[in-house]
């Protein structure tokens, strides 16, 4: 079932891009939940000297602001000086933050009463007996479960003597200078940019029963991830998870808390900042083993996973085919070769796909499975290679060049003669059909691949295409496992046809999509579109079966659809779908924590128009009237976090939780547990979850 038509889909998946849209900045309302207060160590100012000052910040209990690096979230504190002329005002100097935990969210800030220093110059000009005023603007993002921008202008005004006494708040000044660390020039840092890790080399400091390293820049790590520590000859090394954003060559800086700071027993605390330097980091024998554990078993999952992706909607008639072809050549003797062609075309089209969320990651950019469904291009490209199986199931047309007569068209098919290249473009087209569906295990397994090296996510995504391409290819090799099903016959005519109601029904969804990313003009266009082309390849098939003896209008007719697409497609980023009122309230991760500050549970669906396993979970389950008076009763506030069009925020999120693609179900308690419900749901999964069972 392969001709020139299926040649042109295959290149199409080269040829998309997608839109990025930022999730709208929501405003709260600024409540006095952090005061601040203008400082000074000493009673007075003294001409061409320096003076220590501080930000005092007192928060009220649960809430929090933020370091100079916030983490995964947050903003940090900012002063505006409004000083004297003469007077300036250096950097704020930042005492030991504390470890803030949002399910995997992990952010840096303060607690309590926090101290910011700052060292003021005096000008030498300064006049004794004269005062001096200070002010400042402060701004700060203060947290609980909710966040909330503050700020406050302060003010304090000081006399200038020849000399000075301590003030009352000298206690705070030295308690809080204790927590500032040290600079420590004798780090070494290292980056293997393939296995994402970073190595850094301390040296010796004494005993070390537990540490933590805050790293500072643009998310050069991911902050959830695990934090190794090991021995080395002279000192001990710290391993962290490397996101794309830090490469060779760059500055890596941050603070290393050991024993929890000073003050502590063997406590330590020093800030650094290094140029990382390339290599192959390989971890100590211990965690190499329980990597590759979790390697092979992350790789068996995709392997389930692909078996299981069989058995979804939009794939299953494509390969259901093979059966047919399977038994119409039991007997022959290159039976093999269509095994081997279709594992071949799945396995290297699997193997580009991993190739290609890899490049698309290593610019920037923020992807998972079933990216290319973001595009408006790839889906009406999509539409029409669904159109054109639809119309060849049902038989107006055969896959083949040729205008012999319906006799011989008839269960007549091309892999008699090229049955490795059939097989093999089957296997690509597979994979393209596969694209909207994450089966069980299958998020998990992705998720894993796309923030692994390059080996580890080749290895996965092989694992994937090897459980897709299986069943088949052991049918191939051992065609008598097919003697159960009837000789054949014209019984295979009807099941062609019948395989086309759910492809044509996929045709249908996925122009549903299309109207989720582009206005009613361009669906439109792209509908009379689909009509055209079905319509060329109605008049194919009259010619190939001897009915009119020109082709001229099919291939009228198929320019045709091809111009109208490409005209719809040129104009579709100037004509986006306007904004509608949706009836399921959208995600934000902001009210997400206003519900948790409220003590209310949230469930968060993330989904997209194009996943099928999605719809398929909402119709089933979610959406269902025994859910949805679950959720009533135990009074969850329930958010949907569309990935239909890309969204960078759902991606950092999905990131955030191991997985490359939607669906993704979470639960957020009060009590700020987290849970990850599976992809495929039932009604007693999700009902066990809301009642926290």
């Amino acid at each position: 079932m392969v001709n020139l038509l299926l040649r042109f889909f295959v290149f199409i998946f080269i040829f998309f891009s997608f839109q990025v849209s930022a999730a709208p900045w929501l405003q709260k309302n600024n409540q006095d939940f952090v005061k601040a207060e203008l400082v000074s160590e000493t009673t007075s100012a003294v001409p061409a000297s320096t003076m220590e000052v501080g930000i005092l910040l007192t928060h009220n209990p649960k809430w929090h602001t933020y370091w100079k690096a916030t983490g995964d979230s947050g903003l940090p504190t900012t002063i505006e000086w409004n000083l004297p002329e003469g007077w300036s005002a250096g950097p704020i100097q930042w005492p030991i933050p504390k470890v803030f935990t949002l399910g995997d969210l992990i952010n840096y800030g303060y607690d309590g009463k926090v101290l910011l220093p700052v060292q003021l110059t005096v000008p030498a000009d300064a006049k004794p007996g004269s005062e001096v005023h200070l002010s400042a603007k402060v701004s700060w993002l203060m947290c609980e479960n909710q966040c909330i921008p503050g700020g406050a202008t302060v003010s304090l005004t000081l006399p200038v003597q020849k000399e000075t006494t301590d003030s009352s708040f000298a206690p705070l000044f030295k308690s809080t200078f204790e927590q500032i660390p040290q600079e420590d020039k004798k780090v070494s840092a290292k980056i293997d940019e393939q296995k994402k890790l970073i190595e850094l080399t301390f040296s010796d400091t004494g005993s070390i029963e537990e540490f933590y390293l805050f790293a500072e820049g643009d998310f050069p790590i991911v902050y959830s991830a695990p934090q190794e520590i090991f021995p080395t000859t002279n000192g001990f090394a710290v391993y962290l998870k490397a996101t794309d954003n830090i490469k060779q060559g760059e500055p890596f800086s941050g603070l290393l808390v050991i024993n929890k700071g000073p003050g502590n027993p063997n406590g330590a605390a020093f800030s650094f900042s290094t140029k990382l330097q390339g290599a192959a980091i390989t971890m100590p024998e211990k965690n190499a083993e329980i990597n590759t554990v979790s390697l092979l078993m992350t790789a068996f999952f995709a392997f389930i996973g692909g078996l299981i992706l069989n058995l979804m909607p939009c794939v299953f008639p494509v390969l259901s085919l093979k059966i047919l072809g399977i038994v119409e050549n039991r007997g022959a003797k290159h039976l093999w070769s269509h095994g081997v062609g279709f594992l071949a075309g799945i396995l290297l089209t699997m193997i580009g796909l991993a190739l290609l969320l890899i490049f698309i990651k290593s610019t920037g950019a923020a992807v998972g499975w079933g990216f290319q469904l973001q595009s408006p291009y790839f889906v009406s490209a999509m539409v029409l290679l669904f159109v054109g199986i639809t119309v060849n199931l049902l038989g107006f047309f055969e896959f083949t060049a040729g205008s012999s007569t319906a006799g011989q068209l008839t269960m007549k098919s091309n892999s008699d003669t090229k049955p490795f290249t059939d097989s093999f473009l089957t296997g690509v087209l597979a994979v393209f059909v596969a694209s909207p569906c994450t089966a069980p295990f299958m998020g998990a397994a992705l998720g894993y691949a796309l923030s692994a090296t390059l080996t580890e996510t080749l290895l996965i995504f092989c694992a994937l295409g090897l459980g897709m391409a299986l069943p088949w290819f052991v049918l191939s090799v051992c065609p008598f496992l097919t003697s159960w099903l009837p000789k054949p016959g014209k019984w295979m005519i009807t099941f062609k046809k019948v395989m086309a109601i759910p492809m044509a029904l996929t045709t249908v969804w996925l122009l549903w999509v299309l109207s989720q990313q582009v206005d009613t003009v361009a669906l439109a266009g792209y509908f009379i579109g689909a009509i055209v082309f079905a319509t060329a390849f109605f008049f194919l098939g009259r010619y190939q079966f001897g009915v009119i003896s020109s082709k001229g209008l099919f291939t009228g007719l198929f320019a045709a659809s091809l111009i109208i697409f490409g005209a719809v497609s040129a104009f579709v980023h100037f004509s986006p779908k306007p904004e509608i009122v949706e009836t399921v309230e959208s995600w934000s991760q902001q009210k997400v924590e206003q519900a948790l500050s409220e003590k209310k549970p949230v469930f968060v669906d993330f989904t997209a128009s194009w996943c099928v396993t999605c719809q398929a979970n909402k119709l089933t389950v979610l959406k269902t009237a025994e859910i949805q008076e679950a959720f009533k009763k135990n009074n969850f506030v329930v958010l949907e976090a569309d990935w239909t069009r890309y969204d960078e925020n759902i991606t950092k999120v999905l990131q955030h939780f191991g997985r490359s693609g939607v669906p993704l179900y979470i639960i957020y308690r009060p009590n700020e547990t987290v849970e990850i419900l599976p992809e495929l749901l039932t009604k007693n999964i999700v009902l066990e979850a809301i009642d926290n069972k």
